[in-house]
């Protein structure tokens, strides 16, 4: 593939925008549709963050039964995050999937939920470097490899 790279020989943010990564979904996509672009946490940023805030949150699901409206994710730096599924759809969604959660926070510990995106081998996924990803995103030399693209 023609990749653009910059003069430091990275990837350009163009050529980056354009990797597909195969994701399965299960999305409200009326209530996803309404808002904005959230930004992804971990717990202690989760925590920090303002009530209504639009959040993506990366973890696994520890806690989810038949027919619930709540289920529990930990965190990839190992909190507990409360998230309320409402309206969302949860085919294919089952305790110890690595998920990214999408939704507002609702309090200290609870989100309530638009979506959720599971990756391919999400079983595997490796919730610490998934946290360092997170941790790099909030760098101010690095923001801008991390925010989204206006399409």
């Amino acid at each position: 593939a023609n990749h653009r790279r910059s003069p430091s020989g990275r990837p350009t943010r163009s050529a980056m925008v354009a990797m597909e990564v195969e994701a399965a979904s299960a999305v409200d996509v009326q209530a996803l549709a309404s808002l904005s672009v959230g930004g992804r946490v971990n717990f202690g940023l989760f925590q920090q963050a303002a009530v209504g805030s639009t959040l993506r949150v990366g973890g696994r699901v520890t806690e989810l039964q038949a027919g619930a409206q709540v289920c529990t994710i930990t965190t990839a730096d190992g909190g507990s995050v409360q998230v309320a599924v409402g309206d969302v759809p949860l085919t294919g969604l089952a305790a110890g999937t690595f998920v990214e959660a999408v939704g507002t926070k609702a309090g200290e510990a609870e989100l309530r939920a638009v979506g959720f995106y599971t990756f391919p081998g999400s079983a595997e996924a490796d919730a610490e470097l998934w946290d360092e990803a997170v941790k790099l995103a909030q760098l101010p030399q690095l923001r801008d490899l991390f925010a989204p693209v206006q399409v």
